[in-house]
């Protein structure tokens, strides 16, 4: 049961860098660099984390119209990634 776990989260991190590899290319690093900061801040907040926390909402409230679709879609898109690879897991099962 760990191991299916193991290749599931595997996969969805696979799937993650080449998302990540995607963005850099089509939008440049500055964004990317931009929705990983997010996206540590929003772990790290999620854990507690309350300084994270107050980073992740100075970021967001600061964020210019130019990056809001950007990294609105980097995350949508990371989130159907995800469920592709846990429909996967599932049918593989």
């Amino acid at each position: 049961m760990i191991q299916q776990y193991s290749t599931m989260r595997n996969n969805i991190s696979m799937l993650g860098r080449f998302l990540g590899e995607t963005i850099s290319d089509a939008q440049g690093s500055d964004i990317l660099e931009l929705i990983e900061n997010i996206r540590v801040l929003s772990r790290n907040s999620r854990n507690g984390n309350d300084k994270a926390r107050q980073e992740l909402l100075a970021t967001l409230a600061t964020i210019s119209n130019d990056n809001i679709m950007p990294v609105a879609r980097a995350f949508s898109q990371f989130l159907n990634l995800t469920n592709i690879a846990e429909q996967y897991q599932t049918v593989s099962r």
